[in-house]
Formats: structure tokens, C-alpha cells, sequence
């Protein structure tokens, strides 16, 4: 006999349209894009997970808490600051994202 173990998981990327109704955003087109325009230029701030997979023949998807992390601290981190960082921040946005 095998004993499984089950992890609840819930959804980890989304969207455009997903992203938009999760946080409240008629049209988020130009938030997304600057989201993706941060993550190429400091990739390594979201290590280890991916913040956006571009699908060929589809659209792009979001990675949910990577972005909630960029919404919560977008001028801190277009200014360039060290003060918050994503790993101190993950359990915090898993529990209020409920990853």
C-alpha cells in the first residue's frame, strides 16, 4: 500500500482579462506592460518563480503574486529601491492571494 500526500493548489497564472477582474482594473494593458518591462530588466527579482510565460499562438500569462508584488510596491520598485524584496514578501502574498 502507498500513502499520497495532496497539496491544495490554486491557480498561479492568469490572464489579462483574469488579472484585470482579480484586481479591480477596467483595462490593465499598460500595467501589464510595464510589468513585463520590469521583470526583463531585473529578471533575477523574481527568482524562482517565472513572472509572465508568452505562449505562442496565444496570450501572454500572468504570474498572479508576482504581480500583486508589482502593483503593492510599483514606484519603490521603478525607483530602483532595495528596501522591499520579493522572498521576504512571498508568504505574505501567498497567504492574501491564497496560493
Amino acid at each position: 500500500m502507498q500513502v499520497l500526500t495532496v497539496v491544495k493548489k490554486t491557480q498561479q497564472y492568469a490572464s489579462r482579462k483574469d488579472i484585470g477582474r482579480i484586481f479591480g482594473y477596467a483595462d490593465p494593458t499598460r500595467l501589464l506592460k510595464a510589468f513585463r518591462d520590469y521583470a526583463v530588466a531585473d529578471i533575477d527579482v523574481f527568482y524562482p518563480r517565472k513572472p509572465y510565460i508568452k505562449q505562442s499562438g496565444m496570450d501572454t500569462i500572468y504570474d498572479i503574486v508576482c504581480f500583486a508584488y508589482f502593483i503593492e510596491n510599483k514606484d519603490l520598485l521603478e525607483a530602483g529601491t532595495r528596501s522591499v524584496s520579493f522572498k521576504e514578501e512571498l508568504p505574505r502574498l501567498r497567504e492574501a492571494y491564497r496560493e
